[in-house]
């Protein structure tokens, strides 16, 4: 086939089904088909397709619609939230809410701790009284004042932590801190209260840092773990301190 020397619709050079437009120096880009749609395919004088009206609706209001992916697995979870849909507790909420029961307890073991504080305060008041009088302390007498005064101090707040902790978890599955912020404590897999030996369980990891306290040498043990335990939260996925992990419980937000 020869190349046309003017402007015009002209049969494709590529596709004996179509013409092609030519521009008077290049083939360009636009076709059209060499022969018109068959009558079969024309909706002249006919009424149109209800159904095909409809179905073009449906994909139009689809494609307009944002598309929904799955979870990689079937039961994941967002992260943040426990595959049942509940949200887990963000650590500075956590770290909120100890802080309000760790000032409860306090006063709580402070006024239970009373009766042991007589000695203590007698052994103070004579190391200052010596101090001020120019005499030189015993110190011998002093420590050992300290020294008998930490094992009933530590026993008497261990059991108001025990008392205070258990009791909360148990009546209302969250202690006043956590009621604050709006927290609830309940087990990893399913939804619901604690038992007393899940409460108890839970609070594990703190007496034995306590205890490990009075030891000269195994406190500094007690104080990594005391340290290490609440801190464990910030990279677990589930956000579990240790003594969560003892328990098998997570802290989640109330709903």
């Amino acid at each position: 086939m020869s190349t046309p020397t003017t402007p015009g619709w002209y049969e494709d050079p590529e596709d004996a089904l179509q013409l092609r437009y030519f521009d008077g120096v290049v083939w360009t880009r636009h076709t059209t088909p060499l022969l018109s749609p068959t009558a079969g395919s024309s909706t002249i004088g006919r009424a149109p397709d209800v159904q095909s009206v409809e179905e073009r609706a449906r994909k139009a209001e689809a494609a307009q619609t944002p598309s929904w992916s799955a979870p990689p697995s079937w039961g994941a979870a967002p992260k943040g939230a426990l595959a049942d849909g509940a949200v887990l507790a963000e650590w500075w909420r956590r770290l909120l809410a100890r802080i309000i029961d760790w000032i409860l307890t306090s006063l709580v073991a402070g006024l239970l701790a009373i009766p042991f504080l007589g000695p203590l305060v007698a052994a103070f008041e004579t190391y200052f009284a010596d101090a001020l009088a120019g005499r030189t302390p015993d110190q011998d007498a002093f420590q050992s004042a300290l020294t008998e005064a930490v094992l009933p101090l530590t026993l008497v707040g261990l059991a108001a932590g025990l008392l205070y902790e258990t009791t909360f978890l148990v009546w209302r599955a969250a202690t006043p801190g956590k009621m604050v912020l709006g927290t609830v404590v309940r087990p990893t897999g399913q939804p619901g209260g604690v038992s007393l030996v899940v409460a108890l369980r839970r609070q594990a990891i703190t007496v034995l840092s306590s205890l490990l306290g009075l030891h000269a040498v195994l406190g500094v043990l007690g104080t990594m773990l005391s340290v290490v335990d609440p801190a464990w939260l910030l990279w677990d996925p589930k956000r579990q301190a240790l003594h969560d992990k003892v328990a098998d419980t997570v802290v989640v937000l109330k709903r």
